[in-house]
């Protein structure tokens, strides 16, 4: 058997089971829903003639069925609930990215606009054309000692002329 034939056997047998699945638990469903329908209309059925209930039993088996039978069926039909979920969704979330996209916008150029102060050291916020940090007194920047180029205080390499520092 190849790898092809393989995945082929996997896929038919994960159908088989889903199947099963699906059928279980449509049958399951009902089936409990009958005996907790039984159990309730005899539960209320003796409190109007004072007798003891005759078929309580049948709750302590409808509920766990309902119970089974939900379970497997959304087990059994959950590759379809999560394409709906999916569907459903995309298109909400692609509007929602509309909608904030101009405010990412803003927010993005705010940072690109903060280009010339942020301490190395400390992380403070400094002015564009300061040479030290306000807050701990840091080099914001130095010279390339090959070139002269003015590079950031905490670059490793001249982005001009690639110079170790």
């Amino acid at each position: 058997m190849n790898e092809e034939e393989i995945r082929e056997e996997k896929m038919r047998k994960h159908k088989r089971v889903k199947t099963i699945l699906k059928i279980a638990g449509l049958i399951l469903l009902p089936a409990g829903l009958v005996f907790a329908i039984i159990g309730f209309v005899d539960i209320f059925g003796s409190m109007s003639d004072f007798e003891q209930p005759t078929k309580f039993w049948c709750f302590f088996i409808g509920f766990p069925m309902i119970a089974v039978g939900g379970m497997l069926t959304a087990m059994g039909f959950r590759r379809e609930i999560a394409s709906y979920t999916m569907r459903e969704s995309a298109p909400v979330f692609n509007e929602a990215g509309k909608e904030i996209q101009p405010g990412i916008r803003s927010i993005a150029e705010a940072v690109k606009n903060t280009d010339g102060g942020t301490c190395p050291a400390c992380g403070a916020l400094n002015d564009k054309d300061s040479a030290f940090c306000k807050k701990c007194g840091a080099a914001l920047s130095k010279k390339c000692p090959s070139c002269g180029a003015d590079l950031d205080a905490d670059a490793a390499f001249c982005d001009k002329c690639g110079t170790k520092l």
